[in-house]
């Protein structure tokens, strides 16, 4: 799975202020829409605004070119506003809206997917009102990027650009400018949260703003920052041995890894331990590697993995994410899923496309944003108008990112602006949070990312949660993430 297909179903509801009329809108009366409510949040009962606003922001030539039609969401009675935090979120794809963020974790409504990833989805549209949203704390903005939900470009000749790295994170950066001036929230601190492909799009915004506004910390969800180690190219030892621990904690969970009777925790960090070590200096090895040893090592990959030490002794000691997926249960005639791998599904039929497991769930999120928009923010746009996807994410132009050349394979520096804005805010940190049974962007790189960092190390916030690449599904997992991003959004 390429990085341009991550977050499959991402829809973002809308909310914005028009900051330029002369665009023109195919929907000029439409925007703002503004609705009042109140909520329990973290215990706290809230009373709030939801804003369906319009921005406008130009290209790189100064010409309006891009649409945003965000949702965002303003506490009422919060009392200073130059001192709330202010959390721009966006997801990834690179060509998603903002809607897994939005309906899944952050929102104050959120999909209710079955506790027990081996029960089916009976309710497609299960949705109730979500008490782990840190909207106490923070106000939130959904961003979902032109192109994508009923944001739009309305310069054609501009499409390109914002098909780019750096064309796509600047008319983000531009967007929010123009937000916290049209509300007087410029002294505001400012965080972002990325998920996957929004993780880069997070690095790259934060290049541009640093220096602009009062940004003192981003989050990264499914981090895709190192993506070299992440995807798995042929003959990368690294890229094997730092998904290993993925492998085995999703082989723990369907019992066929020997954990030995460690808890989970434990049992991910001696793996991790054996994959950077013994792993790493046999892949590295290769074919001078004597057979005794090899076998040594396949015997505790499969003790690890619950894969043969067979299968690894006839594929030079490793085995791919998507070859993982389809061997784990092969003798049950199932296939795992991609985002999250708790969930299995019957294994395709020789030369059928595999159909992710997860995808009953994914497909919740367009049913309750749709109810959403209409029940809580009030919105009378055809639901039929909002894109899934924006332009096409097979031309993205990865460009120069970092001083480095290539793509998301080839360049995978994008931390060099996060290092830039520690260097510059000594209040500026970072949180990374990860899905343990990920198979996309998993928990090793994001480990690898801390340990390479060139920063302190006491600046960063590393996480870990029980479900996949969206493992807030997981309701313990959303509590305990949201709980870990309200901390670091009130950490002084």
């Amino acid at each position: 799975m390429g990085l341009i297909h991550w977050t499959v179903v991402a829809i973002a509801a809308a909310s914005l202020t028009l900051v330029a009329t002369s665009a023109t809108h195919a929907e000029p009366a439409s925007f703002p829409v503004i609705t009042h409510h109140e909520g329990v949040f973290n215990g706290e009962a809230v009373r709030y605004r939801a804003l369906v606003e319009e921005t406008v922001t130009p290209n790189a030539d100064g010409e309006l070119a891009f649409s945003f039609v965000t949702t965002a969401y303003v506490r009422e009675d919060a009392g200073e506003s130059a001192t709330r935090p202010v959390v721009f979120l966006f997801n990834g794809g690179p060509t998603v809206p903002a809607s897994w963020l939005h309906m899944g974790a952050f929102g104050p409504r959120r999909i209710l997917p079955p506790a027990d990833p081996a029960d089916p989805v009976t309710d497609p549209g299960a949705m109730a009102d979500n008490p782990h949203t840190v909207l106490d704390v923070a106000d939130l903005v959904f961003i979902d990027p032109p192109g994508t939900g009923f944001s739009r470009i309305l310069d054609e000749a501009s499409t390109p650009e914002i098909q780019s790295v750096m064309g796509d994170a600047r008319a983000a950066s531009n967007f929010v400018i123009a937000w916290l001036e049209a509300h007087d929230r410029m002294e505001a601190p400012v965080f972002l949260i990325g998920e996957s492909y929004g993780t880069n799009r997070a690095a790259a915004m934060t290049g541009l703003l640093y220096e602009r506004i009062n940004l003192e910390g981003v989050v990264l969800f499914g981090q895709a920052l190192n993506m070299v180690e992440t995807t798995q190219r042929a003959r990368n030892a690294l890229s094997y041995t730092t998904n290993l621990s993925a492998l085995a904690a999703i082989a723990a969970y369907h019992g066929r890894a020997d954990t030995g009777g460690l808890t989970l925790e434990a049992f991910i960090n001696e793996v991790e331990a054996f994959a950077m070590h013994d792993y790493l200096l046999a892949l590295v090895a290769g074919n001078t590697l004597g057979e005794d040893e090899a076998r040594v090592i396949a015997n505790r990959l499969e003790r690890y993995t619950g894969i043969s030490a067979a299968y690894y002794l006839a594929n030079r000691l490793v085995i791919s994410k998507p070859d993982f997926r389809r061997e784990l249960l092969r003798d049950q005639g199932l296939i795992l899923g991609m985002y999250d791998a708790r969930y299995a599904g019957p294994a395709p039929e020789p030369g059928n496309p595999p159909s992710d497991p997860f995808g009953a769930v994914a497909g919740m999120v367009p049913v309750a944003l749709e109810r959403h928009q209409r029940e809580l923010l009030g919105l009378t746009l055809p639901f039929e108008e909002y894109s899934f996807r924006g332009p096409a994410s097979a031309d993205w132009d990865w460009g120069r990112t970092g001083g480095m050349t290539g793509g998301p394979f080839a360049d995978y520096q994008h931390d060099i602006w996060i290092e830039q804005a520690m260097d510059a805010n000594p209040r500026f940190r970072l949180m990374v949070g990860t899905g343990i049974y990920d198979t996309t962007t998993t928990i090793g790189p994001a480990r690898y990312l801390a340990a390479q960092a060139g920063y302190p190390r006491e600046r960063i916030t590393l996480r870990e949660y029980e479900g996949g690449h969206m493992a807030y599904t997981n309701e313990e997992a959303l509590i305990a993430f949201t709980r870990d991003v309200r901390s670091f959004l009130t950490a002084h």
